[in-house]
Order: C-alpha cells, then structure tokens, then sequence
C-alpha cells in the first residue's frame, strides 16, 4: 500500500511539473522601421561652421587638437595619418569642451548633434584619461579617411578626447 500511495505521489508530481511547463513559444520580434525624423546630412566641402554651441572650447583650460597624436599612434603601428577635416574638427572641439564641463567619461546622448550643419560623420570615439595616458579613444585604428580630433582638459585634472572620422 506504501509503494502505491508513493508511485501516485509521484505520477502526479510529473504531471503537475509538464503542465506548467507548456509548449515551447518563440517570442516575436517586431520589425525595425527607420525613425521619421532622421535626415540625410551630406558633407559640403570647404565649409566653415559657425559656432553654434554656448560652450566655448577656447574658453576651456588645457584645450587642444589632438589629431596629430592620433596620427602618430597610427603611425607607430604602419597606417596611414588622417586627412584633416575642418567640419570634424569643429565638431570634436566642440563635443570635447562640452564633456569635460561636465565631466562626463563616454558619449554624450547624441555625439553627431555637435557636428555643424552639412558636414556628416561615420564614427566617433571619445576617452578622459590623464594627458600621461595618451590619447586613448576608440576608431584611432580604424580604416576611415578624414578625421577631426580634440581634447579638453576638465575640473577633475582628465583630458576628455573626441575623435570624428568619415
């Protein structure tokens, strides 16, 4: 009688635990539709950007461009330097000042809304390190043409880099 109550238990056990199990169901992922709200940008040569940002990245300490020490870690390792690009340029001094302000290590919400109207770029990269780190932001190895590079020295003593390639 013991060994039957126990095979019962049992047998309802496994059918309890199979019906809350179920049947196996994919979870369907709905398709990617572009925003509406996204334009096209197409670069304008020999355009000069206007400044539109209220941040100044003159009027921040220890400001610069670094494309040059990008172009000679990319040098150290056989690639080819940078073209300089103005637009790009403009948009990572801009981009740089406005991080180190507010200390802020990674990407801002929106890299690409620093650059000014008419130019376009593919990638962005961006660090804060000490200046004795060198510059360390991503796409310094990447296989892009034209570049614009910028640092700004923040409160916290870190050099905020930006980089901008097409």
């Amino acid at each position: 009688m013991k060994d039957r109550c126990l095979l019962a238990l049992f047998a309802l056990s496994a059918v309890a635990v199979n019906a809350e199990a179920g049947p196996f169901r994919r979870r369907v992922q709905p398709a990617y539709s572009q925003p509406s709200y996204v334009q096209p940008v197409t670069y304008t040569a020999n355009y000069t950007p206007i400044a539109t940002s209220s941040t100044d990245s003159a009027a921040v300490a220890g400001a610069g461009d670094g494309l040059d020490e990008v172009n000679a870690q990319r040098a150290a390792r056989g690639l080819r330097p940078f073209v300089r690009d103005d637009a790009l340029t403009q948009a990572a001094k801009t981009c740089a000042a406005f991080r180190a302000e507010r200390l802020m290590f990674g990407h801002t919400s929106n890299d690409f809304a620093f650059l000014p109207p008419g130019s376009s770029a593919r990638s962005a990269g961006c660090a804060a390190y000490p200046a004795s780190s060198g510059w360390m932001s991503c796409c310094v190895y990447e296989n892009y043409t034209y570049a614009g590079a910028a640092y700004a020295t923040g409160a916290d003593g870190r050099r905020y880099m930006q980089l901008f390639v097409r």
